[in-house]
């Protein structure tokens, strides 16, 4: 639900919701809620963790409401630069003086990395703390890859990601790129209803040739266009990730803005859809689901390891900074 523009003050009405759940066949209202709101609330907990895990719920500032998607994003980008330099760090130092690997033969490159790749589960303690933080970096590597870059591109899609991709492919702006936005905090009324919208987006995607149905409908408010979506309900949670096709209608004069149809487009255009599916693992259906679900506890893993590691490490520094002046007192 969105508010519509009090006359009198000229911003949005405050309606202290804006999700309203309706019965489809009776067209009761069963429930409202603010999706927005900072609640441990049993119906607010879920989108309160999902705006939490993306921008951090940081309010509106120095005119815009991206901060918090500019700071995850910023993290995403280091975190992803300090993959590489974490996989150098588990390469055995005497190897690493040989800049490539193929100095070295490679059945004795692998011997000295091997112990990097197990962890001593019996040794407890600090080492089994260093192995799973080592090892467990080490084995799924290449998805913290898939997970920190799609994050940084995700969050950073305007500022950074597609302004990058456009300089080194063809890329087709979205409607975002192509419509101005209205001021933070007010909305561009449409002079074009839902109804018609349907009508008019149904028709356009059977003309293209677009076969799955018409699933959701959003009315983006500053941006004064309609977001089309066209995705099958029954296996939407389901697929592949790539099943959801849009189309921007303007909500003034009712043109078509732009369009998104999955596996479509330039090659840049196919790997910015891809970068959604990819970061929830709907890339892989379920499967992929639950591997990006187990991703999230491995990385709580390495972050609380990591800081065990660091914290150590640090009183071991405390203790070797303070041992010279006690010789001298001495």
């Amino acid at each position: 639900m969105q508010p519509r523009t009090d006359p009198a003050t000229g911003k949005p009405f405050r309606l202290g919701y804006n999700q309203v759940f309706v019965d489809p066949v009776t067209a009761e209202v069963r429930g409202q809620r603010d999706s927005s709101a900072v609640s441990l609330k049993p119906e607010t907990l879920m989108p309160f963790l999902r705006k939490l895990h993306y921008m951090l719920h940081v309010p509106a500032m120095w005119g815009t409401d991206r901060v918090g998607y500019w700071i995850m994003g910023g993290v995403a980008l280091l975190w992803l630069l300090d993959s590489f330099v974490a996989l150098y760090l588990t390469t055995p130092r005497r190897l690493r003086k040989a800049v490539h690997p193929e100095h070295r033969p490679a059945a004795v490159w692998w011997q000295r990395w091997k112990p990097a790749w197990t962890v001593r589960w019996a040794a407890g303690g600090y080492k089994l703390n260093f192995d799973l933080h080592r090892a467990g970096g080490l084995w799924i590597w290449g998805l913290i890859l898939v997970i920190a870059f799609t994050s940084f591109s995700l969050n950073l899609y305007k500022e950074v990601f597609y302004p990058v991709l456009s300089l080194v492919s063809k890329t087709t702006p979205g409607p975002s790129a192509l419509v101005p936005l209205a001021p933070l905090g007010t909305r561009i009324e449409p002079t074009i209803g839902l109804r018609e919208v349907v009508a008019q987006a149904d028709a356009e995607a059977r003309h293209r040739g677009w076969t799955t149905p018409l699933g959701g409908v959003f009315y983006n408010a500053r941006g004064g266009f309609y977001n089309v979506s066209f995705f099958d309900h029954a296996t939407h949670d389901d697929s592949d990730g790539m099943g959801l096709s849009n189309l921007y209608i303007d909500g003034r004069d009712g043109h078509v803005i732009g369009s998104n149809h999955p596996w479509h487009g330039t090659a840049a255009d196919v790997f910015s859809q891809l970068q959604l599916p990819l970061h929830g693992g709907r890339i892989l259906g379920m499967p992929g689901r639950i591997l990006m679900s187990a991703m999230g506890l491995m990385v709580a893993m390495l972050s609380v390891t990591g800081i065990v590691i660091w914290a150590r490490k640090r009183r071991s520094r405390r203790l070797q900074e303070r041992r010279p002046g006690l010789s001298k007192a001495a």
